[in-house]
C-alpha cells in the first residue's frame, strides 16, 4: 500500500516540474506519471541494448 502512495508523490513531484500555470492537480498528476512512463520506457530500452551487447 505504501509503494502505491510513494509511485503517486513521485509522478506528482515530477508533474510540479513539467506544469503549466493554471493547472490543476490531476492535470500535474498525469504530467508527471507521463514523465515517468517516458523515463521507464527509455531506460529499457538502453538496458536492452546494453544486455545485447
Amino acid at each position: 500500500m505504501q509503494f502505491i502512495f510513494v509511485i503517486i508523490l513521485i509522478a506528482f513531484l515530477i508533474g510540479l516540474l513539467s506544469r503549466n500555470k493554471g493547472d490543476g492537480f490531476l492535470d500535474t498528476l498525469s504530467s508527471g506519471c507521463g514523465t515517468l512512463i517516458t523515463i521507464i520506457v527509455i531506460l529499457v530500452i538502453i538496458f536492452i541494448y546494453l544486455a545485447s551487447k
